[in-house]
């Protein structure tokens, strides 16, 4: 290689590590590149915009909850049209869990529609807004996704949620999940079994299975001959 290109060569270089790429190195300080500062200021302004509306509705749920029953509808119904509408999935998401914290029929109306929804980060949104319901309400809820739900990341969801609850009304669901044919949703209902019930069978799921028999005979439902319906509304054997 002769000198000339040699030097060529690293001029070459020294330009790209100080201007980086198209955007130059340290594109977010704006200093190199007249269009690194608009698209930086675009994007803080997006994010801000999100921020904001995030707090506002946090605000709006927290003043809702020692409001009247008519107001936490209102709050629901307003939270339900950012679920339906709202174009970005963020919102979407945020909005289905702030429903769990309103305890009036509209939230829970919203909550099912959501536990049904095509798309699975919101499916397992709703899973989490459930938990933080009464458990009267919620492990049926809870209940009914593990059983029909096609997707195992919510389903596995469910079943952790349902091992947050306390006492013999969480034993059915988990029972159902313990004999479901995926190991993995039998490892996680043994784990909520733990949580529930505080007995030390770890992972035994024989023991655990021997146990629910045992102390919970009369069975809610099986699992194994059960039909999936599908967010789309159809229906599969499981």
């Amino acid at each position: 290689m002769s000198i000339k290109h040699k030097l060529l060569t690293l001029t070459t270089c020294l330009l790209l590590v100080v201007c980086g790429c198209a955007e130059g190195l340290l594109w977010k300080t704006g200093k190199f590149s007249p269009w690194a500062r608009e698209k930086w200021a675009e994007e803080e302004k997006i994010a801000d915009t999100l921020f904001a509306r995030k707090r506002r509705m946090e605000e709006m749920v927290r003043d809702a909850k020692m409001a009247p029953l008519e107001t936490k509808q209102k709050v629901a119904e307003e939270l339900g049209e950012s679920v339906y509408r709202d174009s970005v999935l963020l919102m979407r998401l945020h909005s289905v869990r702030l429903l769990g914290e309103l305890d009036c029929p509209a939230a829970d109306e919203i909550l099912e529609r959501a536990s049904q929804d095509n798309n699975t980060d919101m499916r397992i949104a709703a899973v989490e807004a459930w938990k933080k319901k009464s458990p009267d309400v919620a492990i049926r809820q809870l209940q009914q996704i593990i059983g029909s739900d096609t997707n195992v990341d919510v389903r596995l969801a469910a079943t952790r949620a349902v091992g947050s609850f306390k006492g013999d009304q969480a034993i059915p669901a988990l029972k159902m999940a313990l004999k479901d044919s995926d190991p993995a949703l039998q490892l996680r209902a043994a784990e909520s079994l733990r949580t529930s019930t505080g007995q030390p069978f770890g992972n035994d799921i024989v023991a655990w299975q021997r146990f629910l028999d045992e102390r919970y005979p009369v069975e809610t439902g099986s699992s194994s001959n059960r039909m999936a319906t599908n967010p789309d509304g159809s229906t599969s054997n499981r």
